[in-house]
């Protein structure tokens, strides 16, 4: 029998690493992996324990990204650094059969550069790249499946520029500032097992056999062992994936896929006591108001909200701001919005002090209810891009565009099988966040109303520890209150904290282009 993976209370002296066992059913598993040092290492696992398969479904995958700190069979305790690709080529040395598929567009584009890596070697008959190529819609998904019977939801790309730890440094040389402008990045992964992964494997499939860059000579279609379930999927899983997809991405759903919208519509519809969020963006005019109608409905009602000042894509800084201030929840008394610093001494005395990047998709609703995965809560990831514009002209030309996108919902109340282990595992996926976030005080928190005012209470000891140049003497995490000024230290004004050189140093000072463009975005397309 196996069993569920979930991460322990906050109390334990790890929030990841000493992971207490609980059931869902028989054949369910799920482990949370909070930041994406545990994403990676966790993919090296499930690639060395592969036997026959591994389905890959990345939005880009980077032949030089690196894995830090991997279990080494050379003795107890021992580790090593590790470039996924070359796990990869090992795998198929061993005789697995590997397939990724990624995003091809003029927007990212990582299928050229990794098929260069693949001739070099003699891994190319049993290790196949294919891309999607759907402008402006974007593979979005990110999967990894092992002999159908094993998988990974990530929560970002296979480039170095994703990878961190727990303890978000400042400044880290394994954190190159290629992608976010050297910003640490939280991110959120989930790795399961049971019925889930065959509705993995079945999405998968559909995707690489209609891909459209499928070379000479390849492989007939693609056929998971698990076949697709007669009539409507069930809906009363405790585990249930959940999917986003464009118009005629496969001659099976011609009008595409909107399955996470509803899903998370639902759960929010169902909130009684705390609705937690943290996400990369809160675009979204669906879900800003299903939040606004929960908040009326419900009294006691309290919304706590992790997200970007500066998104890596600008144009969410003025959609969400906007979104947040005329839904009325900027100042609304039971919602708390909230961003995530970074801070860690200097051998000199001073401190650093720099964002840190949400790239995690989570909600958590009364510890009863979770979903995570790649969807972001904007249009495109939910519905329609066209959706997140102000501009009718807007609207009309990006109406219907949608991305590839997967998510997993835990829901407690869904089924009676396994309904106190769901809950349990939703718990542990939000008391290990919030442990991350606001260190030992979060142990005595609960997912019940009263846990706003405490991240208040936390955010104000931030901001008078920062005041007073008391940051503390390790590398952490610090929330602070979402303000909405254009730049990292005018947010930091706005709070009545003023960084020097001397003793509080800022380290991400963006440009007038990083604050007001998407330059990341114009050099992935011109790279």
């Amino acid at each position: 029998m196996t069993a569920i993976q979930t991460a322990p209370a906050p109390e334990a002296s790890s929030a990841r690493k000493q992971a207490s066992p609980a059931r869902l059913e028989a054949t369910d598993r799920l482990e949370w992996l909070i930041d994406n040092a545990d994403g990676f290492r966790a993919f090296v696992a499930l690639v060395r324990g592969a036997r026959r398969d591994l389905w890959i479904s990345q939005l880009a995958f980077d032949a030089d990204c690196v894995a830090y700190e991997v279990p080494d069979a050379s003795g107890p305790g021992m580790s090593s650094t590790v470039t996924l690709a070359d796990e990869l080529r090992r795998a198929v040395g061993r005789g697995v059969r590997v397939r990724v598929l990624l995003n091809a567009s003029l927007l990212l584009d990582t299928v050229a550069p990794l098929r260069r890596w693949l001739a070099a070697g003699d891994a190319a008959s049993r290790f196949q790249v294919r891309g999607i190529h759907r402008f402006p819609q974007l593979l979005h998904a990110k999967m990894v499946i092992a002999d159908e019977e094993d998988a990974l939801l990530l929560g970002s790309p296979f480039a170095n520029g994703y990878w961190d730890d727990s303890t978000h440094a400042p400044i880290e040389a394994r954190r190159p500032d290629r992608e976010l402008g050297g910003r640490p990045i939280h991110d959120v992964s989930v790795r399961l097992g049971g019925p889930a992964v065959r509705e993995l494997s079945r999405t998968f499939a559909e995707l690489w056999n209609h891909a459209g860059d499928i070379a000479p000579g390849e492989e007939e279609p693609l056929r998971p062992a698990s076949p697709p379930p007669t009539g409507v999927a069930p809906r009363d899983d405790a585990m249930r994936v959940v999917r986003t997809a464009p118009r005629r991405s496969t001659p099976h759903h011609p009008d595409g896929r909107m399955e996470i919208l509803p899903a998370l519509l639902d759960g929010i519809a169902r909130a009684r006591s705390v609705i937690y969020i943290e996400h990369q963006y809160l675009s979204s005019r669906r879900v800003i108001d299903a939040l606004v109608a929960a908040l009326a409905r419900v009294p006691t009602l309290e919304l706590i909200v992790v997200l970007n000042q500066n998104p890596d894509v600008t144009a969410y800084r003025v959609w969400q701001n906007t979104r947040l201030r005329d839904a009325g929840l900027s100042d609304h008394p039971r919602v708390g919005l909230f961003a995530l610093w970074s801070v860690a001494p200097t051998s000199s005395g001073s401190t650093l002090l720099t964002q840190l990047f949400v790239h995690s998709k989570v909600v958590v609703i009364d510890d009863r209810w979770a979903m995570t995965g790649s969807a972001n809560l904007d249009g495109v990831s939910l519905h329609s891009y066209g959706a997140d514009f102000a501009s009718a002209l807007g609207q009309r030309v990006f109406r219907d565009v949608r991305n590839f996108d997967v998510n997993l919902v835990v829901d407690a109340d869904a089924s009676d099988d396994g309904a106190n282990a769901a809950g349990d595992a939703v718990r542990s996926l939000r008391r290990a966040l919030w442990h991350e976030h606001l260190g030992a005080s979060a142990s005595s928190l609960d997912g019940e109303a009263g846990a706003l005012e405490a991240w208040r209470a936390a955010a104000r000891a931030n901001i008078g520890a920062l005041c007073t140049r008391r940051a503390g003497p390790t590398a952490r995490t610090l929330v602070l209150p979402y303000v909405t000024p254009s730049t990292p230290r005018a947010q930091l004004a706005a709070l009545g904290i003023v960084p020097d050189a001397g003793s509080l140093a800022l380290c991400f000072r963006p440009s007038w282009l990083e604050v007001h463009a998407s330059p990341n975005w114009i050099r992935n397309m011109l790279a």
